[in-house]
């Protein structure tokens, strides 16, 4: 089997637009801890496709304000030069993300997980997370002969999803009544 996806860089936010006439950004986060802006020193600026960032600017100031972030960074002294900017996305690299209480986890650290039962029976691997306000729904691809389905929707519930195993590159399930049907 092919191990987890490695990711390199995490999206925090997305530069919408400029903010005044001196160069500020207005950046939509993309981060559950947006005041993580207030304590950067620089931005790694990406394009929607780029795998490594186009531009690295100083950050100058950075505030919070109605729901976004206004950043000013160094280079970046008018609106026309903030314009320029609109659309980029703001990465971190997987080393600075904010640390998670225990036993939780960042979506890209569960992508490409494979998830076993409790009697060693692999259900494939994790393709998507989906955030359903109740609880998340593991997307997982299942080999070749194990069910009909396209995809397995397991629910993360305590009594389902028993143990996340990072080093091992692995979930726990106790596989419940209809998950394969």
């Amino acid at each position: 089997m092919t191990s987890p996806m490695k990711i390199k860089w995490v999206l925090i936010g997305e530069v919408a637009t400029s903010h005044g006439n001196r160069g500020e950004i207005k950046v939509i986060p993309h981060t559950d801890f947006p005041e993580r802006f207030l304590d950067m020193s620089e931005v790694r600026l990406f394009g929607k496709t780029d795998q490594e960032p186009r531009l690295v600017r100083r950050l100058e100031q950075a505030r919070l304000h109605k729901g976004a972030v206004i950043l000013k960074l160094e280079g970046v002294d008018s609106i026309d030069n903030a314009q320029a900017l609109r659309g980029m996305h703001i990465k971190v690299s997987t080393a600075e993300v904010v640390p998670l209480p225990e036993g939780s986890y960042y979506i890209f650290q569960l992508i490409g997980l494979e998830c076993v039962t409790t009697t060693g029976l692999s259900l494939g691997r994790i393709t998507e997370v989906l955030q359903t306000g109740a609880n998340d729904v593991y997307v997982v691809k299942p080999p070749p002969g194990l069910t009909d389905q396209a995809e397995i929707l397991i629910p993360v519930l305590p009594h389902v999803v028993l143990e996340v195993d990072l080093e091992r590159g692995q979930v726990l399930i106790e596989l419940i009544d209809g998950l394969l049907e």
